[in-house]
């Protein structure tokens, strides 16, 4: 299994190299979804994978935040800087630039990042349709539900086994954005979900402390369970975090992958040493959830980070602890020049050639002895001789300092060879979108009840989607179509689907047969390539995240909705905060966040029992109306979660007033947002 690590500077690089990592990942200063790490320019990007490549380590970069209209052609160009300099693999979350940089740069690895929301072997196939080699699963997934899923795919799987990790599934979180505008989507999260908040039931208190607060990942006592489903590499999350964390984490993982083996009590103190909330958790992987997973206390590190005299070591920057062994061969005949050859196991050789010939010794002759020693001497090189063989004649000199030139001399042309990148393709084909016209939008809505709907039937919204519960009970003149769950898991049942047009969040649930299928916003759509990769529905739900001058810009190959009212979800749970502190209720009591500015955040359990805390405000855009026709969008919808049926009929009439051309009133200061609609981009 490949040992992979996080380095978000130089010094944690080196430290994750020389520690015994396979691979490293890596983010450049634009287009990672760490922008707060130190990452790497071009040309300290160009010098480390160079570092690497020499001791036989592999480069990934992540490339992994959500690409903007106005940003593709940058960053495909960027692609083909990274294609050029020889990465092993990119990290990808948006699909229309994945869809995109296989087409152009189709030798170069495209992994599936953890933002895609991975989680059963549905999703994973239709990513391994689109190009990916590699797909990196969601964090919340059990063992049994990562071998199902590595049975079912073609493609290497790669599995987080340490580090933080997210109360919300990766790619479905909104909250930092909605609440604060620093999208995790793009690399800004401000982390929300580690401040305090109360939870409370029916308005009542129940609890309150660090509720969102998960404690750190850690799969080291379950490495041979990993290897028996064949799980093909391991990730270590922590490009924020420093070199020694780095060298700590790695080095105890090699050793225990080494040597087919749990960690001892030496190392995992090792591990809590260098990072430690308070406590580790398997939960997800041994699919025990609740209380347990969580760091109510304190959200932050409380180890006194101590480190090791070894693992501070291999933090040092001039410094060769990692060897790749090598074999030298070399030959030196009378009145001729040494000649050397090295080479290493991977396939790579050089040979060089003396400039001073051979003499003869008039006293002490050269020895076999000699020139093996004197050629195994490759010291804070990255090379160690594991075999020197030499053929020498009797009785002949030739000076120390010309074998050592001569060694160093291989050793600088060995590492070239190590370095060399080989060539790839560029294919040019034509990336085009063409963009459909619309002529007025059309209002929709989405609706979790039965009351909700037929506050929307009365007022005459022709596209309705609901629930499967709410489904079986209504019918009409009107476009049913049926809502899935937030989150294609493996492990979780989804309910018949009784309506001839489906609402998917994920890839998985695309299905190939007759059906109408839309996509939700959840598919984090940013741009007309997304758009264009998604051309196979029939209508797709652009990102909340996105301001109308962005909105503007997109082109737009296929039907597409803006939600213009209500609540966002911000996060999809796995472990679910009313579980933990009570047993399911089933929605029959009213569950509430609140933060430490008193805003409340409504829990709702939708289809798939998926919790999710919903904005504490709704958008509301009904009296800029005007500002969301002239942008070629074919829907807006509006979205009913905690509305009872006088509030849907009153939301509804102001839209339709709005869309008749009608002035309308905004509604009450500090009753509502505009979402990002205005936000100044980032």
């Amino acid at each position: 299994m490949e040992l992979l690590a996080p380095a978000g500077s130089k010094e944690a690089l080196i430290a994750a190299v020389q520690s015994g990592a396979d691979a490293v990942y890596i983010g450049g200063s634009r287009f990672s979804a760490r922008g707060s790490a130190k990452n790497f320019d071009e040309e300290n990007m160009r010098e480390m994978i160079e570092y690497c490549h020499i001791r036989g380590v592999k480069v990934h970069v992540a490339a992994n935040t959500l690409i903007k209209e106005n940003e593709a052609e940058l960053f495909l160009s960027y692609i083909g800087t990274l294609n050029d300099m020889g990465v092993d693999a990119v990290i990808i979350q948006d699909v229309g630039m994945a869809k995109c940089v296989h087409k152009l740069y189709p030798d170069l690895p495209i992994h599936a990042s953890t933002q895609m929301t991975c989680a059963s072997s549905k999703t994973a196939k239709k990513l391994e349709e689109i190009g990916f080699s590699r797909i990196v699963l969601a964090r919340e997934l059990s063992y049994s539900e990562i071998e199902k899923i590595k049975k079912a795919v073609n493609v290497e799987i790669e599995v987080f086994v340490h580090g933080a990790i997210c109360m919300s599934y990766s790619g479905q979180c909104l909250m930092s954005s909605m609440i604060g505008g620093r999208s995790g989507n793009r690399g800004l999260c401000a982390q929300p979900c580690r401040l305090s908040y109360k939870f409370l039931q029916n308005g009542k208190d129940v609890n309150s402390g660090y509720l969102l607060s998960p404690k750190d990942m850690c799969l080291v006592n379950h490495l041979e369970k990993l290897r028996q489903i064949g799980v093909d590499s391991l990730k270590i999350e922590g490009r924020l975090k420093r070199a020694e964390y780095v060298s700590a984490v790695v080095g105890v993982y090699r050793k225990c992958i080494d040597e087919k083996r749990t960690a001892t009590l030496s190392e995992q103190k090792e591990l809590t040493d260098a990072f430690i909330r308070s406590g580790f958790t398997d939960g997800y992987f041994v699919n025990k959830q609740g209380k347990n997973m969580m760091s109510y206390e304190n959200p932050s590190n409380v180890s006194q980070n101590i480190f090791s005299d070894e693992v501070k070591a291999r933090c040092r920057t001039d410094i060769e602890l990692r060897k790749v062994p090598v074999k030298i061969e070399a030959s030196l005949y009378k009145f001729k020049p040494l000649v050397l050859k090295m080479m290493d196991f991977d396939g790579n050789s050089v040979e060089v050639k003396g400039k001073i010939l051979s003499e003869i010794a008039n006293n002490k002759p050269l020895t076999s002895e000699r020139l093996i020693e004197q050629l195994s001497k490759l010291g804070q090189t990255p090379f160690e001789a594991l075999n020197v063989d030499v053929k020498i004649d009797d009785g002949i000199i030739i000076p120390i300092g010309e074998i050592n030139a001569l060694r160093r001399e291989a050793v600088e042309e060995l590492m070239k060879k190590r370095a060399d990148k080989k060539e790839r393709r560029k294919i040019d084909c034509s990336l085009g979108v063409e963009s459909k016209t619309v002529s007025k939008p059309i209002l929709s809505a989405k609706v979790r009840n039965i009351i909700q709907a037929i506050a929307c039937i009365n007022g005459g919204i022709k596209r309705i989607y609901a629930p499967y519960e709410v489904i079986r009970e209504i019918s009409g003149d009107i476009e049913l179509v049926q809502i899935m769950p937030p989150i294609e898991k493996e492990g979780k049942n989804t309910p018949e689907i009784i309506s001839e047009c489906v609402m998917i969040n994920s890839l998985g649930q695309l299905e190939d047969n007759q059906k109408k299928y839309y996509a939700d916003y959840r598919f984090n759509v940013f741009n007309s390539k997304s758009l264009d990769a998604l051309n196979n529905l029939s209508c797709v739900t652009l990102s909340p995240e996105l301001t109308i001058n962005e909105i503007k810009v997109i082109k737009k190959p296929v039907d597409t909705e803006l939600i213009v009212y209500g609540r966002i979800p911000l996060m999809t749970f796995e472990n679910c905060p009313v579980k933990a502190h009570s047993k399911c209720d089933g929605q029959k009591v009213y569950n509430e966040l609140v933060d430490r500015k008193n805003e409340r955040f409504p829990l709702m359990c939708g289809v798939g029992c998926f919790c999710e805390p919903l904005n504490s405000k709704p958008i509301f855009m009904a009296d800029k109306i005007s500002d969301l026709l002239d942008m070629d969008i074919s829907f807006l919808r509006l979205d009913f979660t905690i509305e009872d049926e006088e509030e849907c009929k009153k939301i509804i009439d102001t839209y339709q007033m709005a869309l008749d051309g009608k002035e309308v009133n905004p509604l009450k200061e500090n009753t509502f947002t505009r979402g990002h609609f205005y936000r100044k981009t980032d």
